[in-house]
């Protein structure tokens, strides 16, 4: 998902039963005087809520180009008390503690986008002491399930042949080598898509308290009791988050929000009787890979996102720590146009110096503009 253009927000925006939830919370702790951080601002739609509430000033802090649109939201809603910082939080210049933490920086499955780092980081440099974050606590949770027609449709549908000759014209062809990539892939969709029945009940993997956490990561395991026989085709997994005195799910149990549960299937279903004992292990390093692991009646089942990737030894060599990178000819011509870039050179000028030293890695001189554009958008002050 993109978050530089309006599409990619409108989930968010509309997303009445979590904004909702929101709104609650900061109502608890916002009042005249009160100063307000809403990290990954976007449109600005929970920092508006606290300007809304009397804050005396809100820091909306997003590095995207929707922060202008979200400036003009406030001149629309007579919003004078917000403040705008089109940049990430670790280059945030701020001379200034805010009393509250406010952003949406919890991925599918918590984890999943790697921004709670980021918050960690802000918390630390920016929240006064005894200040409030929104959301302070977060936990994921997972359940056995029996979701035939889904494991049927995005698994079992690579071990048949694709396409049947004569139906239209087509050739058949085997592609049942996909399958155990299919199998290593997470599933990021609705509660009512997935119509995965519960094989046991809910348990909790981790429960990561915002206010003191250093590390984003899980390395959990679970243990629960089979409550109805059937067939196991994975698990169901989503999480949750504290806002002020409330848990918000994103299970979609009772209704959907713009976060979907996620479906980690198993290579091959299991056939579980009410009574048993189940296994699961959940590992996730910060920006690394999801690898789940599965146990029952002695066996034991390990899956990993990082086998739904194309394995080739070199992009395993190029993976690892101990590889020594060495610039590609497009990594020399950005070496040579970032030192470029002092200020002095406009845009056209070096779009015409680069196709000029580079002339095989450009079709045409707009070609190698776009280059030089996207560095800018990147590397460049505003």
């Amino acid at each position: 998902m993109s978050y530089s253009d309006v599409t990619g927000h409108r989930s968010m925006v509309f997303d009445a039963m979590r904004n909702a939830a929101y709104a609650r919370a900061l109502a608890r702790v916002v009042q005249p005087g009160t100063t307000v951080m809403d990290l990954g601002a976007g449109l600005g739609v929970h920092g508006f809520y606290a300007a809304k509430l009397g804050a005396a000033a809100v820091h909306l802090v997003e590095p995207s180009p929707v922060l202008d649109i979200a400036r003009g939201i406030a001149e629309t809603n007579g919003l004078t008390n917000v403040l705008y910082h089109p940049c990430r939080v670790e280059e945030l210049q701020l001379d200034q503690r805010v009393d509250v933490m406010v952003s949406v920086f919890t991925g599918n499955l918590l984890l999943t986008e790697d921004l709670l780092p980021s918050l960690f980081y802000a918390r630390d440099k920016f929240l006064a002491p005894g200040g409030h974050m929104i959301p302070d606590r977060g936990r994921i949770e997972v359940v056995p399930v029996c979701a035939a027609d889904y494991y049927r449709k995005h698994i079992e549908a690579w071990g048949d042949h694709v396409g049947k000759a004569g139906l239209r014209g087509e050739p058949e062809l085997d592609y049942r080598i996909v399958r155990s990539f299919a199998a290593n892939s997470l599933y990021y969709d609705t509660r009512n898509n997935f119509k995965a029945i519960r094989l046991a009940a809910p348990a909790a993997l981790i429960d990561m308290d915002f206010t003191t956490a250093s590390r984003a990561e899980c390395d959990s395991e679970v243990e629960v009791e089979v409550q109805q026989s059937g067939s196991c085709h994975g698990w169901l997994g989503w999480f949750q988050i504290r806002l002020g005195e409330e848990w918000f799910s994103t299970s979609g149990e009772f209704d959907n929000t713009h976060w979907r549960p996620v479906f980690l299937p198993l290579e091959r279903p299991l056939e579980v009787k009410a009574g048993d004992r189940l296994g699961f292990a959940l590992k996730r390093p910060e920006f690394g890979e999801w690898t789940w692991t599965t146990r029952y009646a002695g066996t034991r089942h390990r899956q990993s996102t990082f086998l739904a990737k194309s394995l080739s030894h070199d992009r395993l060599r190029r993976a690892s720590e101990y590889y020594h990178p060495r610039l590609n000819r497009r990594g020399e011509a950005a070496r040579w146009l970032l030192a470029q870039m002092s200020g002095m050179i406009a845009v056209k000028q070096l779009s015409k110096e680069l196709y000029k030293r580079y002339p095989e890695l450009y079709k045409s001189e707009d070609e190698a503009s776009r280059f030089v554009k996207d560095l800018v958008g990147d590397f460049c002050e505003s």
